[in-house]
């Protein structure tokens, strides 16, 4: 009789080994042909958004990529001569800042008056008879978005250079952290104490004594402090460019207070491009570089507000870091939770440690920013 017998367990033993193996087998490779799948659409994404970025600023020289460019091509110099011409090259190295020319920074803390005016383009004759006429409608101030926020606090203007030198920051690394400060601070600044670094905090100032005294030490431990928002409300914030203003001028104040300083970075709730400031985002950006503050958004993303795990934070930050040239790293202080704390000298460790021989620094006027 088969059913009950010594062979037949032997047979039930080969078909549960077989099944112990090819299961685990098969999802291991349906998991990991879903994983290529969706890194391969990641990879494509960052493809098209750095294609679109060329297609749109076809005319915009990024230091940071011509350095790179320049920097491989250095190998290869006469093969990269024949590529371009000499112009080309002086254009390629200005831009990167290797010939020591000063890259201009688009912020200006000039008033409207005398940022429209200007010398009236006159009518010439061309060889054909025709008349070109190149003069120029007269510009009021009141054909300038931002010309009505000029009264709204006077004071309230970023103490930079209208010319920035930009450092040359290949391969840095920028940890910074937002909707700070809070009970995890005195963590993260442990960790950033032990290896001797230096990031940035876009903070959310609430005034109360706790949060001052959590400032102070922020600055006292020579870190970067930059605005966040005041109440990170962002129906409130983004209602209009007044409204913006009001908050960004109550958290810039909150920190003056508790440190005596006037930051001059800051960082959008939500980043520059969001789903909230789409009516308001053109004229609050440009209000905002007028007055000369410096925002910077990020090309990392931890994901760690979005409730990612330990492993889930390590493994995008060392992936994403390895991407970029250099790298603006978003982390939080207050709505990152604990994982931040936990990870946070994983992270350290594995981006020192690694063979691309990242530094680690903060964030000030003369890095270049990474904007969306």
């Amino acid at each position: 009789m088969y059913f009950g017998s010594v062979k037949f367990f032997k047979h039930v033993i080969v078909v549960v080994t077989i099944l112990l193996i090819a299961v685990p087998a098969v999802f291991c490779f349906i998991l990991n042909s879903k994983l290529s799948k969706s890194e391969d659409e990641n990879r494509r994404l960052r493809d098209d958004i750095s294609e679109y970025r060329l297609s749109e600023h076809a005319n915009t020289y990024e230091a940071d990529e011509f350095y790179s460019l320049y920097k491989d091509c250095l190998s290869d110099k006469e093969g990269f001569l024949r590529l371009v011409s000499s112009e080309d090259l002086s254009m390629y190295k200005s831009a990167a800042g290797l010939d020591g020319t000063v890259l201009t920074s688009s912020y200006s803390t000039k008033s409207t008056t005398e940022a429209v005016t200007a010398a009236p383009a006159t009518s010439s004759e061309t060889e054909s008879g025709t008349v070109n006429d190149d003069t120029e409608p007269e510009i009021t101030t009141t054909d300038v978005p931002h010309a009505a926020y000029e009264s709204l606090y006077p004071e309230l203007y970023a103490e930079v250079p209208d010319d920035i030198v930009y450092d040359l920051d290949m391969d840095y690394v920028y940890l910074t952290f937002d909707d700070g400060p809070s009970r995890y601070t005195e963590n993260i600044l442990y960790y950033l104490d032990a290896y001797d670094i230096k990031a940035t905090f876009f903070v959310v100032p609430d005034g109360t004594d706790e949060s001052n005294a959590r400032l102070k030490k922020i600055a006292d431990k020579g870190h970067t402090i930059g605005i966040h928002t005041a109440t990170h409300e962002y129906n409130k914030i983004y209602a209009s460019v007044e409204d913006y203003l009001e908050d960004f001028k109550t958290a810039y104040d909150r920190v003056y207070a508790a440190t005596g300083i006037k930051c001059n970075l800051f960082r959008f709730p939500g980043g520059s491009i969001n789903d909230y400031n789409t009516e308001i985002r053109e004229d609050l950006i440009a209000e905002m570089t007028r007055r000369g503050f410096i925002y910077f958004d990020w090309n990392v993303d931890s994901s760690d507000a979005l409730g990612a795990t330990w492993t889930e934070m390590y493994n995008a930050v060392l992936s994403q870091t390895a991407d970029v040239n250099r790298a603006v790293i978003l982390m939080h202080d207050y709505n990152g939770g604990y994982n931040t704390v936990l990870v946070l000298e994983d992270i350290i460790k594995a981006l020192i440690s690694d063979k691309r021989g990242y530094k680690l620094a903060k964030l000030t006027e003369s890095v270049k920013p990474i904007q969306f």
